[in-house]
């Protein structure tokens, strides 16, 4: 029997991804917080986004929640797979 997992022992991907990065609106060069989409509504002809990210800009960087529109986010599709380096 050998160390590796076989092709089928995999788990499938994440559908659909909540793992986002929120586009900075404060600074222009900032790096993108990293969110979890909560849940999803619309507002006219557009969606919006409850979404919760740590502020990294306050001390002791809280924990928020937060409404976003759509084009502010960018999905992060996430491996549940990852190799066994992918912690170095």
């Amino acid at each position: 029997m050998g160390m590796n997992r076989s092709k089928r022992d995999v788990w499938p991907p994440y559908e659909p991804t909540r793992h986002v990065l929120i586009k900075r609106t404060d600074y222009r060069y900032a790096r993108p917080f990293q969110g979890y989409v909560v849940d999803w509504r619309r507002e006219g002809k557009s969606w919006v986004a409850l979404v919760v990210f740590m502020d990294e800009r306050q001390d002791g960087m809280p924990l928020v929640q937060m409404w976003f529109p759509v084009e502010q986010l960018t999905p992060l599709h996430v491996d549940p797979n990852p190799t066994r380096d992918a912690w170095f």
